[in-house]
């Protein structure tokens, strides 16, 4: 019986490590900014200073890095066992941050904190 439990839960951990493999992988490249939405609506005009050459950048070793109009920033992050939950510890002084995992698949990134949202399309390498 405690055999059976064992594999069991052995089993569940090997499949939430994949799974997180999986996202990290998939995270693991540029991504180009291509919306933001927040609670307040932004003006144009700053909406489109905060897209401009925006982009984000996830390495399989757990940094990352971030430039363009959303501000240059450098840092590790890790995802969490479902791949659902992103965190970054910002290397820069900036506040390190908790994002949910909207969508992430080869082409689109979407994660969101606090009320707003960051849409990426990946960066055709």
């Amino acid at each position: 019986m405690n055999y059976l439990k064992l594999l069991s839960l052995a089993l569940i951990s090997v499949a939430a490590i994949s799974c997180s493999r999986d996202k990290k992988e998939e995270l693991a490249k540029t991504w180009q900014v291509s919306d933001i939405e927040t609670e307040t609506e932004l003006v144009d005009s700053i909406k489109n200073a905060m897209l401009l050459s925006s982009t984000m950048q996830f390495t399989e070793d757990g940094h990352y890095t971030t430039s363009g109009g959303i501000g240059a920033d450098q840092g590790t992050y890790t995802l969490d066992e479902e791949g659902k939950t992103l965190s970054t510890i910002s290397l820069a002084g900036r506040n390190s941050d908790v994002y949910t995992i909207e969508e992430l698949d080869k082409e689109k990134l979407v994660l969101s904190r606090k009320g707003s949202t960051i849409t990426c399309k990946a960066v055709k390498q």
